[in-house]
């Protein structure tokens, strides 16, 4: 097991794709604002990821693969309180949405019914239905499927 300072979440992602921007680290600090502003703690790995680095992307993109804490909590408020998604979406409440794949798409963790994410699992939302599905069984195999393959890039 490497120690806890060293930097696993970084070389994971270069061992993906070559070309890695990270963000400097979040505080501490930050995290605990994003999980009061949002009522919901932050999945271990996501907040292990953020650490490290407070958001990542590859620099042929346009998009990051992971967002900021700041885009997070972002985001998540936006999707909770627009009135127009009210009316073309079922809620988002039960959703912490980390990352999008520069289509439209957003993937997130599931909140169960107590406010809490007990699993580690990453759903896709899909825009144009509302259709929530299983994507990747951990961030791990997320950023494997978004980087390794040509999934985010529509090649």
């Amino acid at each position: 097991m490497l120690p806890s300072n060293e930097p696993r979440w970084k070389k994971y992602f270069a061992s993906l794709q070559s070309d890695c921007q990270f963000a400097p680290p979040a505080s501490e600090s930050q995290l605990i604002d994003v999980e009061q502003a949002l009522g919901c703690g932050l999945p271990m790995l996501l907040r292990e990821f953020l650490l490290e680095a407070d958001g990542a992307g590859v620099s042929r993109y346009n998009f990051p693969i992971i967002w900021s804490s700041a885009e997070i909590q972002k985001q998540n408020r936006e999707f909770r309180t627009y009135a127009g998604f009210r009316e073309l979406y079922m809620p988002f409440d039960h959703l912490l949405f980390f990352a999008a794949d520069g289509g439209g798409d957003q993937f997130a963790y599931a909140i169960q019914a107590d406010g809490k994410i007990h699993a580690h699992e990453v759903f896709r939302w899909e825009h144009e239905t509302d259709a929530r599905s299983w994507y990747a069984s951990s961030l791990w195999q997320f950023l494997e499927k978004q980087l390794k393959t040509d999934v985010v890039h529509g090649s």
